[in-house]
């Protein structure tokens, strides 16, 4: 593909939209390697880790309860948040499929904890309880943590490094998570430990197995960078990748060609690789991997300036800068010449001292090379020696280093013309002491892969050039609005005929007497119960108030929502809803097309509102009396796999023209109120106030109807049942979502461990108070408004 980029000409193929990094494959396997080193280190020491446990828990008894309250509510609450976060984050970035693959490494991740948890219970890995778990007084901790486990996997695929709120974001859930865990004591150190290795590892295995967003700028950015350093570009044409993992262009100036390398965090680990491999094989003389592209940019450029200060004929570096977060790019300005591998027997004896000479000066000032190969030391037009790269070595090289470089370029050397005219050239220019100090390191491990391939076809040279060494010196080193239908007097007697009858036979299977229900509350409470179900009213008043951009009337707006109570006797409360608050909106003043929008926006306010409660409470529900939010790891892997279902739906064209014609013309509609609603901070407080103000008072109704006959459970736990009661009431086809919300929150309180008589006696209490208490005030309200013309 040949492009014009400005007054550059890129010619380049297409990058590939995804890319198996090989540094994935690296950290996977030292993931591997560790985790292994640390179960068979824990076997071993079973009594030492756990004595190092009771240290710990000593060490943070004394931290405020308080922090330790906070912090167990921030991993509760945190992982159900980053999830979502980095879920939005991958959709506005444009990387749909990125975020089916961390759902799917997520969901394997738990699957995989809840099958070491068979085997290790039940199967042939039963030995790793003793390792993972200690006894509690019924039964044994968990050996893994399937919620830190899946996160981390997500998070693994999803690639947050770089991003600059998520990052911090995740590090502080995940660590309050492992904190929480190991204070309440329901996985020991070394589980937890375990659980962030073991789902880094499903992470990376995904993230290599599918391959990961390739993040390689185009040539065009590339070109655009190095003409912004300063370089006349006129040409930037793609060679090929070197031995490095590295893209190398070929770029032509207006007076001379440049040879270009770019380092990319997606092929940045070939090279860190072979250099972690060669510093565990190797005891000295090697150089640590770069870890970072900035560690590795400085060091090649510090290189290149370091041999141009000498006076080597070598690449000159002219431009080196970042293009984008994951690449950097160098520019050299290229010094032409041939390789030995070229050259071979043809180099002269001027040539061959120059080489030594060249080695020489690298050896004066402690420069190592560490790439002396017959590919790069080379013999440049003019006859001088010259090098075709500048190496990944070293300034102020040690001893052992330098003498490896000596013994390199001793065999690429005899490679080209034989042992013997190599150490003697050698011996010439640099005395024979110098070289016979590289004896010992005529070894195939201490030379570069490309010379080691070479010497397959020259299998006797490095013998040959021992004896030639040995013969000189012989010594040894080691080293859209809906119309309000008109009450009838049908309708009105079969849905409240209908709703006694639903109470009678729900007092009948609970065997409770509905005549004493009010006689037996706690007054207290049970007043209590009245007073938040008037201020839910309040609440939705507030919600419209600061959903529209007009100065509404309380005690109006307040009898509107009293109204909508009535109505929801003839019609599901969500049209009754949207009918009478628009209808309210357009005798107010707004726009039809306002009003409609404006009675939305409050909606979503309200279901904004209820999402978030319904989060906080579902954690501080599911965290135990000893702060630990670990819900079952089946669950956990239920949540993405559920996720990608709904995924797979919305990839049904039929499922996505319904989603166009239903949804997206209700959003179009809202989303400019919602804009201009952001632009008036009192009326965004007023909005958002008034829809926590009405869930939150109908959860304390229902806590205070508890309360009233004597139940004690958590008020997150009695949440968890309002917020599950209200979902099902917004699914039954009945007005009020009278039978469903009354049986759910029935079964809801029973399965906290509220009796079964006291559940329907609170929960009778509380639809009293918030559902047919208000309805003659609604009646009332209904005509008052209509008489003043007010809807």
């Amino acid at each position: 593909m040949s492009s014009p980029r400005g007054t550059v000409e890129v010619v380049e193929p297409p990058i590939a939209d995804r890319v198996r990094r090989p540094a994935d494959a690296l950290r996977l396997g030292l993931v591997l390697v560790v985790l292994a080193a640390s179960l068979a280190l824990a076997d071993v020491a079973v009594g030492t880790t756990g004595a190092l446990e009771q240290d710990l828990a000593l060490a943070t008894s004394g931290l405020p309860r308080l922090l330790l309250q906070v912090v167990s509510w921030l991993s509760g609450i945190g992982v159900v948040v980053l999830p979502l976060a980095v879920g939005t984050d991958l959709v506005v970035r444009g990387r749909p499929s990125q975020l089916v693959h961390a759902l799917a490494a997520s969901g394997a991740a738990a699957l995989v904890v809840v099958g070491l948890r068979a085997l290790s219970f039940d199967g042939p890995l039963s030995s790793l309880l003793r390792t993972l778990t200690r006894p509690l007084a019924e039964g044994r901790t968990d050996p893994l943590d399937a919620v830190i486990v899946s996160m981390m996997a997500l998070l693994t695929v999803a690639d947050i490094i770089g991003r600059k709120w998520i990052s911090p974001l995740a590090i502080v859930v995940i660590g309050s998570t492992v904190v929480t865990a190991f204070l309440s004591g329901t996985s020991t150190a070394l589980a937890l430990f375990t659980s962030v290795l073991l789902g880094w590892a499903v992470g990376l295995a995904f993230r290599f197995a599918l391959g990961a967003t390739s993040t390689r700028p185009p040539g065009s950015q590339i070109a655009d960078a190095l003409v912004a350093a300063g370089v006349p570009l006129v040409r930037l044409e793609l060679v090929d990748s070197d031995d490095a993992g590295d893209r190398r262009y070929r770029g032509t100036t207006t007076s001379s060609t440049v040879d270009v390398q770019v380092m990319d965090r997606d092929t940045f680990g070939l090279a860190s690789g072979r250099r972690l491999l060669r510093l565990l094989r190797l005891r000295k003389g090697t150089t640590r991997p770069a870890l970072t592209l900035r560690a590795e940019l400085e060091h090649r450029t510090l290189m290149g300036l370091a041999l141009a200060q000498a006076g080597i004929p070598a690449p000159r570096p002219v431009a080196a800068r970042e293009v984008g977060p994951f690449s950097a790019v160098i520019a050299y300005l290229d010094r032409a010449g041939a390789p030995l591998s070229e050259l071979g027997a043809e180099l002269d004896d001027t040539q061959l001292a120059d080489i030594w000479r060249l080695h020489a000066t690298l050896l004066r000032l402690s420069i190592a090379h560490r790439g002396l190969g017959p590919d790069v030391v080379m013999v440049t037009d003019d006859g001088r020696a010259g090098l075709l790269r500048v190496g990944g070595g070293d300034i102020a090289a040690d001893e052992l280093t330098l003498r490896i470089d000596t013994a390199q370029l001793l065999t690429t050397v005899g490679l080209a013309v034989g042992a013997a005219r190599a150490v003697q050239s050698a011996t010439a220019v640099l005395g024979a002491d110098v070289v016979s100090r590289a004896l010992p390191l005529l070894q195939p491990i201490a030379l570069t892969p490309t010379t080691r391939a070479v010497l397959k076809q020259h299998k006797g040279l490095l013998g040959s050039l021992r004896d030639e060494i040995e013969r000189g010196r012989p010594t040894e080193e080691v080293v859209a609005p809906v119309e309000l239908r008109r009450v009838t007097l049908r309708g009105l007697v079969t849905v409240v005929g209908g709703g006694v009858a639903a109470y009678l036979l729900l007092t009948q299977l609970a065997k409770v007497d509905l005549g004493k229900v009010i006689a037996n509350a706690n007054l207290g409470w049970a007043l209590a119960t009245v007073i938040f179900a008037t201020l839910t009213f309040a609440g939705a008043s507030l919600a419209l108030s600061g959903a529209v951009d007009l100065a509404l009337r309380f005690g109006r707006t307040y009898m509107t929502q009293l109204a909508v109570a009535f109505s929801g006797l003839v019609a599901p409360a969500a049209i009754g809803n949207i009918a009478l608050n628009t209808r309210y909106l357009q005798k107010a003043g707004a726009d039809p097309a306002v009003a409609g929008a404006s009675v939305g926006v409050a909606q979503l306010a309200q279901f904004s509102s209820y999402f978030v409660l319904l989060i906080i409470s579902g954690v501080l529900a599911g965290t135990g009396p000893r702060a630990s939010f670990t819900p079952p790891a089946v669950l956990v892997a239920a949540v993405p796999i559920v996720i990608l279902v709904v995924l797979a739906l919305l990839a049904v064209p039929r499922v996505r023209r319904l989603i166009t014609l239903r949804v997206v013309p209700r959003v179009r509609t809202v989303v400019p109120q919602v804009l201009s609603v952001l632009q008036h901070p009192r009326k965004l407080t007023q909005l958002i106030a008034g829809a926590l103000l009405l869930d939150v008072s109908f959860v304390a109704a229902l806590v205070c109807a508890t309360r009233a006959f004597g139940a004690t459970q958590p008020v997150a736990a009695i949440a968890v049942v309002y917020f599950a009661g209200a979902i099902i009431g917004s699914a039954v086809p009945t007005p009020g979502g009278l039978g469903g919300i009354e049986a759910a929150m029935s079964a809801g309180l029973i399965a906290i461990g509220v009796d079964g008589g006291t559940a329907v006696s609170s929960v009778l209490l509380y639809r009293l108070a918030t559902y047919w208490l208000p309805i003659p005030f609604g009646w009332y309200s209904l005509n008052r408004l209509q008489k003043l013309q007010a809807i």
